[in-house]
């Protein structure tokens, strides 16, 4: 088994962002469900990031990432996503999302 990712972060709008960044080609990012983080995707990171540029975020409140009072609804984490993405230079992505991730996803979508 690879070695777990290089966890990276940013602060973006006073809060810290953490995330994992592997890998070149097409952006693809990866979102979590509630009380996970980005290991929810350990096991497939490496090898997605054969073809593409992984990023998978440890969203708002989970994992690395500050847990301010802020905004946790959907519309609030696919903003935080698209935040992340324009200050990583990223204008292009796919988005897959497991459970709560999963609606994060369609909302970013939207």
């Amino acid at each position: 088994m690879p070695k777990p990712p290089e966890v990276r972060s940013l602060t973006i709008h006073g809060h810290r962002r953490a995330f994992v960044k592997e890998g070149s080609g097409p952006a693809l990012l990866l979102l979590h469900g509630l009380g996970c983080d980005h290991t929810t995707w350990q096991s497939v990171i490496w090898t997605l990031a054969r073809h593409y540029t992984v990023i998978a975020p440890d969203l708002l409140g989970h994992g690395s990432s500050a847990k301010p009072r802020a905004d946790y609804s959907l519309g609030g984490y696919a903003n935080g996503m698209r935040d992340l993405l324009t200050v990583l230079g990223i204008d292009k992505v796919t988005v897959v999302g497991h459970s709560f991730g999963g609606g994060v996803a369609m909302q970013f979508a939207y």
